[in-house]
């Protein structure tokens, strides 16, 4: 009797396990799947999400820490001049949740002429007053704010501030300088924000708008006269129609 107990006991014990692991099987199949990645991103949490089925998902988890962004804007001066094409690398660093601190380098070219340059005039019989390369470069560091929202996570707004300031050489054509304005140094703050959309979980895409206030300093040399120092003050506008963020 007791042994006849003891085999209902195992066999009891052995269907109830068996039970249980084909309930945990069915339980797992029709779960999504998920690969996850990733370090601790603006919300504290970690790694990303997209569904298994091979169709495209938007990452419900983005990644943070470090990021590279390459950036293509156009800049407009509305008072004083800014070269137009500023084509930039940055890198951002992740300093707790949201706040971030980020510093870049940018190449500045134009091709503009005295009237570009808001002089007064430019004398034909000494200079050529054509138009010419412009060439220079400007660096800079800031803070940035970038939010989480929570129901769209891969949405990234940002508010940003920096400081920075450049050089910039103008026309000097075939040996025959275009104008007497012949350098340009600025400081300046440039604020705004953008947004960016991450299609992976580690790469986005965006736009930012900034900004720019501040002065210039230009040296100018007039044909047989002692060189000038000028000062300008300096209002435009940053726009960042395309740039590309990597994170690691």
């Amino acid at each position: 009797m007791i042994a006849r107990t003891q085999r209902h006991g195992i066999t009891g014990f052995f269907t109830a396990a068996a039970l249980g692991l084909t309930l945990t099987a069915s339980e797992a199949s029709a779960a999504p799947g998920v690969s996850v990645g990733g370090k601790v991103d603006g919300s504290g949490a970690k790694g990303s999400a997209k569904g298994s089925g091979g169709k495209f998902e938007l990452p419900e988890r983005v990644m943070g820490g470090n990021a590279i962004s390459a950036l293509l804007p156009i800049q407009v001066g509305f008072a004083g001049y800014l070269p137009r094409v500023r084509i930039g690398f940055q890198y951002d660093r992740q300093i707790k949740k949201a706040h971030w601190v980020y510093a870049g380098v940018a190449m500045l070219l134009d091709r503009a002429s005295w009237q570009n340059f808001r002089l007064d005039n430019c004398d034909g019989a000494q200079f050529t007053c054509d138009k010419g390369t412009v060439a220079g470069f400007d660096i800079y560091a800031g803070y940035a704010h970038k939010f989480f929202l929570k129901d769209n996570p891969y949405l990234v707004p940002i508010v940003r501030g920096a400081l920075g300031g450049g050089r910039w050489w103008l026309p000097d054509l075939t040996g025959a300088r275009s104008q007497e304005r012949t350098t340009t140094m600025s400081l300046s703050v440039r604020g705004g924000g953008g947004l960016r959309l991450f299609l992976l979980t580690n790469l986005a895409l965006g736009f930012d708008v900034n900004l720019v206030i501040g002065f210039t300093r230009s040296r100018e040399i007039p044909l047989a006269l002692p060189e000038t120092k000028k000062s300008n003050f300096l209002l435009g506008m940053e726009i960042l129609p395309l740039l590309v963020e990597y994170r690691f």
